[in-house]
This record gives structure tokens, sequence and C-alpha cells, in this order.
């Protein structure tokens, strides 16, 4: 789908050197967007990305650490010097790291969790708003469903920090609102990306396929579409809210 009022649009999409990021990236430029191509450590899958990018339109090859305020203050310094400003801000970059339960879960664990997962929204978000007042833009940012259920074995934190973010999106939604931008929240379910290839076996991956009433798991995007819809004027009076990506594993009343 189209949406023409993203056309010309700049985004920055941190966390895309795969997955969501990736596709997500990959989709806004084929909305005629100039796309910030961000990554830490996998600069390879970011230049495939950015290739993805450049057949549609312009970008950018971004490297920073999301948990060093500084790194992700010169990132969206250079991506709104580059393109003249910033339109949107798809809060991407997490990771599980891997799983620890609570009861063995280290101190360095958890600090990690959280700089990776929460401190990296805050600092993207921080150095982006002064762009976004002025274009009165929108930011997206990508939870869990985790964040509502609490995780399987082993994510407990990892949970708990996107339900951080959850919370965060609301708090973002209420204080920017006066400068007209709108900030909502994308919750992927059990998404066939690399996260889960690394972090779920085959076995797992297809009971919850089996359990899922749509009768599969999701794709990298099908979170990027409802990341697009958001960012797009179709959602012009959504804010504070959120979508779940997860054909129908999790329902909520």
């Amino acid at each position: 789908m189209i949406y023409e009022d993203l056309k010309g649009k700049t985004v920055l999409v941190t966390g895309s050197s795969s997955g969501i990021g990736a596709a997500t990236a990959a989709l806004f430029s084929r909305q005629g967007c100039f796309v910030g191509v961000h990554y830490f450590k996998t600069k390879a899958g970011a230049e495939r990305t950015l290739t993805q990018v450049k057949a549609n339109a312009e970008g950018v090859l971004l490297c920073a650490d999301m948990r060093d305020k500084e790194q992700v203050h010169q990132m969206v310094t250079q991506v709104a010097e580059r393109a003249g400003g910033i339109d949107i801000l798809v809060n991407n970059a997490g990771s599980l790291i891997e799983r620890q339960p609570f009861e063995s879960a280290t101190l360095d664990y958890h600090e990690d969790m959280y700089a990776t997962n929460v401190r990296s929204v805050f600092f993207a978000t921080q150095s982006a708003l002064p762009y976004l007042k002025k274009s009165r833009g929108n930011i997206v940012n990508i939870g869990s469903v985790a964040g509502h259920n609490g995780g399987g074995e082993g994510s407990g934190l990892y949970a708990a920090a996107k339900a951080a973010v959850a919370t965060e999106t609301m708090a973002m939604a209420k204080e920017f609102a006066k400068y007209g931008i709108r900030v909502n929240s994308v919750l992927p379910g059990f998404i066939e990306t690399r996260f889960h290839q690394r972090f779920s076996s085959a076995e797992r991956r297809k009971k919850v396929a089996d359990e899922t009433p749509l009768g599969r798991n999701g794709t990298a995007e099908d979170v990027a579409n409802a990341v697009l819809f958001l960012a797009s004027d179709a959602a012009s009076f959504i804010t504070g809210d959120y979508i779940a990506v997860n054909g129908g594993l999790y329902m909520r009343a």
C-alpha cells in the first residue's frame, strides 16, 4: 500500500541491519522516504538494508551504540543534517541478549537489558525531539507482547523492559501532544526473524505457529506494515496506543 503523505519524509529506523528494522526501512523507502539505516555491530547487514533502500529512495548508513548517549546524539544529528530534519523516528533497536531467569540473572545482565531496550528509546527520542517538533512528526516504538504477558522461560527481564517501553510510549504521547507529535507502538508476537532463530528452537517455533489462530508465525513485513500505518496520516488521530501483531495468539479485551 502507498501512503502519499509519507513521500519525501525522513525516517530514522534504529536497529535496521536485519529483521523488523530492515523490513521497516525497506518499506519506508518504497514510499519515497529518505531512510537512516542504523546498526551497531552488524555492518554487513545494514549495508544490505541500505542497498534495498537505495533501490527506491535515498538513505544513509549510521553506526551507534544505542546505550551511549553521545553516540546516539551524533547519529541523530548526522541523519538530520544530511536530510534536513527528521519526520519519523522508529525506535526498533533492542534484544533479548540471552535467556536468564530472574533467579540466577546477574546485575550486569539486568543493566544491559534495560540499557539496550529502554535507555536506547530515551536517548534516541530526546535527541530527535527538536527535529520532530519542527516537523510535527511522529514516533513508533517497537515493543513486544512479552511486555503484556511476562514473556517465556528466561525472558522475564526482557518482558519487563518492553513493559517499560509501553509505559514510555503513553507518557511520551501525553507530553508531546502539545507539539503535534504522535507516539505509538507496535507489539510483535512470534515473528520469524534472526531473533527467534537465535533464541527459539525449530520445535518451539512450529509449536507456536500451530497454536496461533491464523496458523502461522509472523514475518518482519507484517510488523513493518503496522509501523507504516501508524506513521502515516491514516493514523492521524491515534496516539499513545499500540497495534499487536501476533496472529491472534495473545488476545486482550
